[in-house]
């Protein structure tokens, strides 16, 4: 029963957290029959609440760190939340083994009665593109569960990749990407003949579906690399495609090109990102947006009213969303700081403290609001206006910065428009270069 209360909170918490949550590949889910999750991992807990909540239509088990049942309360919770703990060696010591042979027979105990099942192989979160070496568990659990049952469960392994704009903060995109389902009966005669040949082999094929489902780059600087170009020519690179959703598809593809030139023409790619960092860093010091110099138009002074009458219309909706939003928004953000510096727990922290601040806030408001004027048309003021001013308030914003952009391409168009043209100049040069790559590439 808690279980599902807390999935209807948190679902809507969810969907305020996020700007947009897209699933793709919704169609590979198994109708029935026992599954096995696996997902990548950059995102700590906020991932199987995506994967569990929003993905899948089925009640899940899950199989977690045993590290974090330390406390009564949190072995309470996760508990409710059908949380399976398995132990790392560096978690515990005794009796380490007999208690992961328990979470192994639970996990095929669930399996053979049809449940859907949730791992994160690669055993711990890093928030970064790439996908780590993962652990034989899974394919443990998988063939010990159809061992168990004499090859007979109609058990699959769903593959799932998790990919955030950026996984840190509030009102950003995420894409579910879910791969084609396999059966583990196709492993049958090879894990009869050497099961240890057959847990490897089913690692290695969980790790290659997974890696072709997410964004994958060798490190930091290759990763900084590959986002500037996409802020630079993934728009172009999309209409090239007529329209069609190739997010991730294109932000693998520019990967794959920068790591073919890094090991054909390492020169380039040098070039390429000396270019890249001294375009992005000259126009983030003038203050001005790649998007208006991709546009390359003059600014007229209409558009600049346009913004300001918008801007002095909206201030009184954005400092009563302000009042009533800003605290119970503020709040999880310095319990996050304040619980973990990992920048992995940042998310599920705020969007959960989130979940208690607003209605605690919200209903302290409606307090006030009754003391000063008891009438129920207030109430329903109130609940109107609080949640949809809090919204008005990050458009507000988004305006305002969008306005200081536009405001200094315009003073630099009508003062120095030599440097307007050093921006379209180096921009076109960084395209250039890139279409010949492209071709290059193929």
């Amino acid at each position: 029963m808690l279980y599902f209360i807390l999935s209807i909170v948190i679902r809507i918490a969810l969907k305020i957290f996020y700007r947009r949550i897209t699933i793709k590949g919704k169609e590979n889910i198994p109708a029935g029959g026992p599954i096995i999750v696996v997902g990548n991992h950059p995102n700590t807990f906020m991932d199987p609440i995506l994967a569990a909540l929003v993905m899948l239509p089925r009640q899940v088990f899950f199989l977690a760190n045993g590290s974090i049942f330390k406390t009564a309360a949190a072995r309470l919770v996760l508990n409710q939340f059908n949380t399976i703990p398995v132990y790392r060696k560096q978690d515990i010591t005794d009796k380490r083994d007999e208690k992961n042979l328990e979470a192994f027979q639970k996990s095929f105990d669930f399996l053979t009665g049809g449940g859907v099942l949730l791992i994160f192989p690669e055993g711990n979160s890093i928030n970064e593109r790439k996908l780590r070496p993962i652990k034989t568990g899974t394919a443990r659990i998988a063939l010990g569960a159809e061992q168990q049952n004499d090859f007979q469960l109609p058990l699959n392994i769903l593959p799932v990749g998790l990919n955030y704009s950026n996984p840190t903060r509030f009102r950003e995109e995420v894409l579910i990407n879910i791969g084609k389902p396999f059966d583990i009966k196709n492993y049958k005669e090879l894990y009869r003949q050497d099961n240890s040949t057959a847990v490897n082999q089913l690692t290695a094929d969980i790790q290659h579906r997974l890696a072709s489902l997410i964004v994958v780059t060798d490190d930091k600087e290759e990763d900084d690399l590959v986002r500037k170009i996409e802020l630079i020519y993934k728009r172009q690179l999309i209409q090239d495609r007529s329209g069609k959703n190739v997010d991730v598809d294109m932000t693998r593809t520019i990967v794959r090109a920068v790591n073919y030139f890094q090991d054909h023409n390492p020169k380039l790619v040098r070039e390429i990102q000396e270019k890249l960092t001294d375009y992005f860093n000259t126009i983030k010091e003038f203050k001005v947006s790649d998007y208006l110099i991709e546009k390359s138009e003059k600014i007229r002074i209409g558009k600049l009213f346009g913004y300001i009458l918008y801007l002095i219309s909206g201030l009184p909706i954005y400092l009563a969303g302000l009042i009533f939003n800003y605290l119970p928004f503020i709040i999880p953000s310095k319990i996050a700081q304040w619980i973990s510096s990992d920048e992995e727990y940042r998310a599920p922290i705020m969007m959960t403290a989130g979940i208690f601040t607003f209605p605690i806030y919200y209903t302290l408001m409606y307090w006030l609001g009754w003391s000063i004027w008891p009438s129920p048309y207030l109430m329903a003021g109130l609940t109107l206006v609080m949640p949809l001013s809090g919204f008005f308030v990050l458009q507000y914003y988004k305006r305002l910065k969008n306005f200081r952009s536009t405001y200094a391409y315009y003073r630099i168009f009508r003062r120095k428009k030599n440097i307007v043209n050093w921006f379209t100049q180096q921009r076109q040069e960084i395209i250039n270069i890139l279409e010949n790559a492209r071709q290059q590439f193929g």
